[in-house]
C-alpha cells in the first residue's frame, strides 16, 4: 500500500524530539500562504468559504500537474 511504500517519510512523533528535531506546521503554513494565501489576501478582496476551498483545490490540481486529468471528461 501507499503507507508501506512511504514508511520512511512518516514522522515518528515520539522519536523526533529525542533526536533534537522540532515538530511544527510552519513549513506547511508558509507553503499554503505562498501558493494560495497571497492570492486571497489582496487588498479589497473577500472570499466565501466555498470559493476559498475551490481555489485551493484548483491550485492543488495545478501544482500536482493534474490539470489535464481534471478537464478530460
Amino acid at each position: 500500500t501507499c503507507l508501506h511504500k512511504h514508511t520512511s517519510q512518516i514522522i515518528n512523533y515520539e522519536k523526533r524530539p529525542l533526536a533534537g528535531k522540532t515538530i511544527g506546521s510552519g513549513r506547511m503554513e508558509k507553503g499554503v500562504d505562498q501558493t494560495i494565501g497571497h492570492r486571497q489576501k489582496r487588498k479589497g478582496l473577500s472570499w466565501r468559504d466555498r470559493g476559498s476551498r475551490a481555489l485551493g483545490l484548483l491550485k492543488m490540481v495545478e501544482l500536482n500537474h493534474q490539470w489535464h486529468t481534471l478537464w478530460a471528461f
